[in-house]
């Protein structure tokens, strides 16, 4: 018997959907009108695209349940649109990577094909983007949600948790395919084929602009995914995002534990990538990733990195994520968005800075997680400035 999903352990719903498809509809409105403007207003806009589409999602979850029952449908139909533009972007990327570039670099007279070798790769991305979405979708299974619950804090009852769960895991695996697939983190392949600057139009100043557009729309979606003005007002959203004024003693240990970090993770370096190459297995491409990250190479860019993945990503994965599915899942998640630009050794990296952080967050708050994250991104950008 398939038990009913519900929504527990928050507050009482607001009853006011037609607030939230009025912002809904001015938010389209919006990317319209950045459209044909063009220029900083539309930059602005798209840095919204990584964002709002899951804040989105969360808002209809909340507003799914029996006073509100087209919601059900609607967060069906959101999570598929989602997902799809989730999918169709890591196969046409996983396709590029594989792709043979002109001597010479992009050409609208020969454009690039893909060679016949390429073509069981090709293959398996698809394959591999079906089974991700496939293995996600058991988490729709009850009995696979009670099971995980004795792993991680959620309510397997609970719709929202469900949704979250659901999408969570069915992002977090594909993120990975093409790297498991092609052998070679696929922005760093488009890198060493074409060069950076053959799929970015940004110059250093909008790339960096882009990264504080994106921090601009992250927090107010975090607040929204974890449901404030639909569950929660504005102290309680606060507190459950752990978005906190900390204490001196705890912005001193953020500062402390990045540092730290920041001084383990540069002697293990050189260790981890010896004992990678010792293996026989692929590093990542230190010169195709200083050339992918050529904008944020300044001491501006740092401060600029450090502030929006510091308190950005973990607003995001530590905030609104890690209560909900544990540090373990969270930080998977985490290491996942990371697939497009790291080989598995820098992934390793990213998964213990992540871990780190998470253990912050659980034993104090977002916020000091955000200053370990930020100090540590700060340090090691400045390390690529002065070397």
């Amino acid at each position: 018997m398939i038990e009913p999903l519900v929504i527990t352990d928050e507050q009482p719903p607001t009853h006011r959907p037609g607030l939230w498809i009025g912002g809904i509809a001015l938010y389209i409105l919006l990317i319209g009108i950045g459209t044909n403007l063009g220029g900083e207003f539309a930059l602005f806009i798209t840095a919204s695209f990584n964002v709002l589409p899951f804040a989105g999602l969360a808002i209809l979850a909340y507003f799914a349940g029996t006073q509100f029952n087209w919601a059900w449908i609607a967060t069906g139909i959101w999570a598929t649109l989602l997902i799809g533009t989730v999918s169709v972007y890591t196969f046409i990327l996983g396709v590029a990577s594989l792709l043979d570039i002109p001597p010479g670099g992009l050409n609208p007279d020969q454009p690039p094909s893909l060679s016949p070798p390429a073509v069981l790769p090709v293959l398996l991305l698809i394959i591999g983007i079906v089974s991700a979405i496939a293995l996600g979708l058991l988490t729709l299974l009850p009995s696979i949600r009670h099971r995980l619950a004795h792993f991680i804090p959620i309510n397997p009852s609970s719709f929202v948790h469900t949704v979250a769960l659901t999408t969570i895991v069915i992002i977090t695996l594909m993120m990975f395919v093409p790297l498991l697939i092609t052998g070679q983190p696929p922005l760093l392949a488009l890198v060493n084929m074409v060069g950076s600057d053959a799929f970015s139009d940004l110059n250093n100043d909008e790339q960096l602009r882009n990264q504080i557009y994106g921090l601009v729309w992250t927090i107010p979606a975090s607040l929204l995914a974890v449901g404030f003005g639909v569950r929660r007002n504005l102290t309680e959203t606060l507190a459950r995002l752990g978005f906190v004024r900390p204490t001196l003693r705890q912005g001193l240990l953020g500062v402390g534990i990045g540092l730290g970090l920041a001084g383990l993770i540069t002697i293990a370096l050189p260790l981890i990538e010896t004992l990678w190459q010792a293996l026989g297995w692929s590093t990542t491409d230190d010169e195709a990733f200083g050339e992918l990250m050529a904008f944020a190479i300044s001491p501006i860019g740092a401060v600029v990195i450090g502030i929006t993945a510091g308190l950005g990503e973990e607003l995001g994965v530590r905030g609104v994520l890690q209560p909900r599915l544990g540090l373990w899942l969270s930080n998977l998640f985490f290491t996942s968005l990371h697939a497009f630009q790291y080989h598995w050794d820098a992934l390793l990296v990213v998964f213990v800075v992540g871990i780190a952080c998470g253990f912050v967050r659980k034993h104090t708050n977002t916020t000091t997680a955000a200053i370990v994250h930020g100090v540590y991104n700060f340090v090691m950008v400045m390390m690529s400035v002065i070397s």
